[in-house]
């Protein structure tokens, strides 16, 4: 009976018709090892399969490569193709170089080493590290070796991790590039892979987009539009046409078009004003792959590190226009002239636009949207409006200019006076108040311990003291840098002087002139309005500045109340 059962087993091996599939991968964390190239597995591979055709009924149905993917997780195209012929039972037998081809990863390598092959009775054979055939050796892959040396391959995917991590970092603090692709109007230079040159090409199109937005009013899906109308490549697009292995993960049906999205990206993106700006993205594990944003205090940003491509002043204003309320109307292409500059002198919300009887109008949001009884009117027409804006811009125009004649005049005399004795006083305060602050907030624990205070006292007064301390710390910084500011005294070619008197001659208004001079304008409700211009600290300094150097002269407003 022993004899016939194991003639019977012999001949059930004989008969056994195993389908084969080759699984090749290679990835970058493999390094320079000869003997992991596509070329050395699939000879190996090939070499062993031919052996075992001498001996067992066998037929290769496909050799599986994924070259360039990572072996802690299963999302590569081919592994998941060699999955789907496995279910559909194309494939019953798998023969891999090694463990650590299959996976990297512990809790998968096992899951499909010792269950999912198991339950589909899928042969696994592993040549080396360990050497596995869970056909002819079952039990071998539940032993203890096989942990040991999987555990083993995905601790080298984390020292791996760890260490190219901290290379990158690196770089990224140096400034250095480490990205695939430059941003859309930058090209790598071809001279230093880690360093930006201008692209002329696609710059103009970013400087467009720039002046489009900021001067020209027009909303994030305008520009969209107008760039699909003018037939202009998309960044995605662009870098296809260019022979760029580049995918848009957020394309629909593969189009590659301008989008809201890819405008607001531009328009938000800080590398434009020469800065290297890296590490706003990063990957939740070396197993975990998904990728999940960081806090803009974590990026690594490097100053003036490439051309600029977009002015500070122009970047700046972009960023302000995105932070309020400009949405355009209905069918409109771009905002209204004052859009997002309006506020209520009382309740502080926006203005909302009106049209009643052949005339426009504002009024005050809170009033129109929520109730009469928070807020009044505010009504005031938009003829009046601009008509009181305008003449407020000429004022304060004729006073930049006699600004810039005083400090031409004072820059010809032979001693320039740079010192603020106003500002060196506030200093010196705010140094003094700082020691006593900080002094108080340190006794405050033997107060307690002496029980002069309870502990819940203690802990809510130094809580009160350490929000102080940072308050006059914070206003000390401020100070120190208007000292230094101050040092280097003020040109007639100062920005807040330049961009005032760009516009010496207007007689009416657009979009590009409340943008540039205006911060916003608050609406009372007797009509009058209280504007307040952009460049309001460099308007003080400049002040102080002719102070120092003019007793005599007249102190002058940033605002306008009319």
């Amino acid at each position: 009976m022993p004899r016939i059962r194991k003639a019977l087993d012999d001949l059930k091996t004989v008969l056994k018709i195993w389908k084969v599939a080759l699984y090749i991968r290679l990835s970058k964390d493999d390094g320079n090892d000869e003997s992991y190239s596509v070329a050395n597995q699939r000879e190996r591979l090939t070499d062993y399969l031919n052996e075992m055709m001498t001996e067992e009924e066998m037929t290769l149905v496909d050799i599986y490569i994924d070259d360039g993917f990572t072996g802690t997780d299963s999302d590569r195209d081919d592994f998941q193709r060699m999955l789907y012929d496995i279910q559909s039972k194309k494939v019953n037998c798998v023969i891999v170089k090694d463990l650590s081809r299959l996976s990297r990863n512990d809790w998968e390598c096992k899951r499909y080493l010792q269950q999912l092959f198991v339950e589909l009775d899928v042969r696994f054979v592993s040549l080396e590290l360990p050497k596995l055939d869970s056909y002819k050796r079952p039990e071998e892959i539940y032993e203890f070796g096989v942990t040991i040396q999987s555990m083993y391959n995905e601790n080298h995917c984390r020292e791996t991790s760890i260490k190219v991590r901290g290379t990158l970092n690196k770089k990224r603090e140096k400034g250095q590039f480490i990205g695939a692709f430059a941003p859309y109007g930058y090209l790598k230079d071809p001279e230093d892979r880690h360093c930006f040159i201008v692209n002329p090409e696609t710059a103009p199109v970013v400087k467009d987009i720039f002046q489009w937005f900021v001067y020209e009013g027009m909303s994030k899906s305008a520009i969209s539009k107008k760039l699909i109308a003018m037939g202009v490549p998309s960044p995605s697009a662009y870098k296809q046409m260019n022979g760029m292995k580049y995918q848009n993960p957020h394309a629909k049906n593969g189009e590659g078009l301008w989008s809201t999205r890819t405008v607001d990206q531009i328009l938000h993106n800080e590398s434009y004003l020469g800065h290297m700006v890296q590490g706003r993205h990063k990957v939740k594990s070396y197993k975990v792959h998904t990728i999940v944003p960081i806090n803009k205090e974590d990026w690594y940003i490097v100053e003036n590190t490439h051309e600029p491509i977009v002015e500070q002043v122009t970047f700046d204003l972009a960023q302000s226009l995105m932070a309020r309320d400009t949405r355009t109307a209905p069918k409109q292409k771009s905002v209204y002239p004052f859009s997002g500059f309006l506020r209520c002198a009382d309740c502080g919300k926006g203005m909302t636009r009106r049209a009643s009887h052949g005339y426009i109008y504002y009024a005050c949001k809170t009033y129109v949207m929520k109730s009469h009884t928070l807020c009044t009117r505010h009504s005031l027409r938009h003829t009046d409006l601009e008509h009181v804006v305008l003449k407020a811009i000429q004022n304060q125009i004729a006073l930049v200019d006699t600004l810039a004649q005083t400090i031409e005049d004072i820059n010809k005399a032979p001693v320039v006076h740079t010192i603020s004795n106003r500002v060196n006083t506030l200093l010196k305060l705010r140094r003094q108040e700082l020691g006593k602050a900080t002094s108080i907030k340190d006794g405050l624990y033997l107060d307690w311990k002496a029980g002069d205070i309870t502990k819940e006292e203690y802990h809510r007064m130094k809580k009160d003291f350490e929000n102080k301390v940072q308050e006059l710390r914070n206003s000390i910084a401020e100070l120190e840098t208007a000292i230094e500011d101050m040092s280097n005294g003020v040109s007639s070619d100062d920005p807040y002087l330049t961009t005032f008197l760009k516009y010496k001659n207007i007689k009416s208004l657009d979009r590009g002139i409340i943008v540039d001079l205006i911060k916003v304008v608050h609406v009372h409700e007797d009509g009058n309005l209280t504007i307040d211009f952009n460049f309001a600290d460099q308007h003080r300094r400049i002040v102080e500045f002719i102070e120092n150097n003019h007793n005599d002269l007249t102190l002058v407003n940033s605002k306008y109340v009319g």
